[in-house]
């Protein structure tokens, strides 16, 4: 690990909005790094030594309810799609298809699908 490789993720990762009231807690900046070292082949540092690595880079936390909170982060890039989508409970995810309508060939029982419309 190297403040490098966390500047650089910093840099490449989030973006830092001052009037903004949202923000990032801890967890999912740290879960947006696992995205971006996975995404970049690149070993993670354990979570206690990227803390310490982002504090010393300059970005300012507080405390809410207990929780490390960085106010006005926002994900950007690859990394923050490939967490947000890998964060989202199994459960949740549901995809709906609508049916397909068919009509069937009366001579032969074959199944046709509908001509799509141009």
């Amino acid at each position: 690990m190297t403040d490098t490789q966390i500047g650089a993720f910093l840099r490449e990762c989030v973006i830092y909005e001052e009037d903004s009231e949202e923000g990032l807690d801890f967890e999912a900046l740290y879960g947006l790094y696992i995205s971006w070292c996975v995404l970049g082949n690149k070993v993670p540092v354990p979570d206690s030594a990227f803390r310490t690595s982002v504090r010393t880079s300059g970005v300012k936390h507080e405390k809410r309810d207990g929780v490390r909170y960085y106010p006005g982060l926002r994900m950007i890039g690859d990394a923050a799609r490939d967490y947000v989508l890998n964060s989202i409970p199994d459960e949740v995810v549901e995809v709906i298809v609508p049916p397909i309508p068919v009509t069937e060939v009366e001579d032969g029982g074959d199944v046709v699908l509908p001509a799509k419309a141009v």
